[in-house]
């Protein structure tokens, strides 16, 4: 069982794996709060207003299922992972890494709400701890109808066994940017701090607090379309200060290069150059727009792939040949119609790109 480390890598890998699932499962509509709480004792508890896991795999009641969930009792580790499962998850399924929390965990408790009652299972290294049983509603259990976990790293692996707020708090801004309307909360009791993430709008509220102090030209453009099996989402807003602010996910897991950024550009000069063509703006243009495309550009590219092919042994770069060209179609198709849409916003970005080639000498 891969983590990646015994230092502070492996050790957020337990809570990123639980707020994955926890936004895998609102976005399946199960709920629409995800909170995490680092406690003065080391130990971290998760919570979400909903089942975290389908009613196929833990019940109403939920009897042995839960043991089984946790502890990979009836899983085949052989099986393929399913089509486009967010690249974070290390084994078959989303809720299978359930159990890699539990294995490196000296303690780990399951509480689930249901119909004005709740359920509990413990678990010690690992191993069940007595059977499941039910307990009075308490104000430290899960919100009605809802999930929570609470669990221990533990101090025999992990070097140091105390989780930071500022990487957590990183990814559940991401995460809140990648589900609209999903709140992601987390509280810190050694620094006394609480935060938190929601976006009614998603990408596009994200690109709007991202490009706020870098001039605006136009209010956030987003889009989202399929190219067979590749599915895009996109929000992006040029903005008149200099430097770009790209960010893009593939299958969720931040990339930070690959094809699918090939793809993105390519999108992005066709349809200017489109553009430019059809004004009658060719001649100041055509000869280095591709070196100033991104100046001042916000943009937020997520990409969801059947199967990533990844170059290196680190997740950073995309390797899927077909998803640049299935970017490439999509972003320029749309851009272009856009383009048409708001030809004053338009002539501004053709104006500010042309500027800042002029600029650099």
């Amino acid at each position: 069982m891969y983590v990646g480390d015994t230092g502070g890598y492996g050790l957020h890998r337990l809570p990123l794996l639980l707020l994955q699932a926890g936004a895998l499962a609102a976005s399946e509509g199960r709920g629409d709060e995800v909170s995490l709480h680092l406690e003065a004792d080391g130990s971290c508890s998760f919570s979400f207003n909903g089942p975290l896991w389908p009613s196929r795999l833990v019940p109403e009641s939920p009897g042995d299922s839960l043991a089984s969930l946790f502890t990979l009792a009836d899983v085949d580790l052989r099986a393929p992972r399913p089509d486009g499962a967010p690249e974070t998850f290390l084994l078959v399924s989303p809720y299978e890494d359930l159990a890699i929390v539990n294995a490196l965990a000296s303690e780990l408790e399951v509480s689930l709400g249901s119909g004005g009652r709740t359920w509990r299972r413990a678990f010690r290294r690992g191993e069940p701890a007595g059977p499941v049983h039910e307990v009075p509603v308490t104000e430290g259990g899960p919100p009605s109808g809802g999930t929570r976990i609470h669990f221990v790293p533990d101090p025999s692996l992990f070097e140091r066994p105390r989780l930071s707020v500022l990487g957590l708090s990183w990814r559940m801004e991401e995460l809140a940017a990648l589900h609209e309307r999903v709140s992601f909360r987390l509280r810190d009791d050694v620094r006394q701090l609480e935060t938190h993430h929601r976006f009614e709008r998603g990408l596009v509220d994200y690109t709007a607090r991202l490009s706020a102090p870098a001039l605006p030209l136009h209010a956030p453009w987003s889009f989202e379309g399929c190219h067979g099996s590749t599915r895009v989402r996109l929000s992006l807003q040029w903005c008149g200060t200099p430097g770009s602010r790209a960010v893009s996910w593939v299958n969720q897991l931040r990339a930070s290069g690959g094809t699918h950024l090939k793809g993105l550009v390519e999108g992005l000069h066709g349809a200017l150059h489109h553009y430019a063509e059809t004004v009658g703006r060719m001649p100041e243009i055509s000869a280095y727009i591709p070196s100033v495309l991104m100046e001042g550009l916000t943009v937020l590219l997520d990409v969801t792939v059947a199967r990533p092919v990844w170059l290196g042994p680190v997740k950073g770069e995309l390797a899927n040949e077909e998803c640049a060209f299935a970017v490439a179609s999509l972003v320029e198709t749309w851009l272009g119609k856009r383009f048409e849409e708001e030809p004053v916003a338009t002539e501004r970005i053709l104006d500010h790109l042309i500027a800042r080639y002029v600029a650099r000498g």
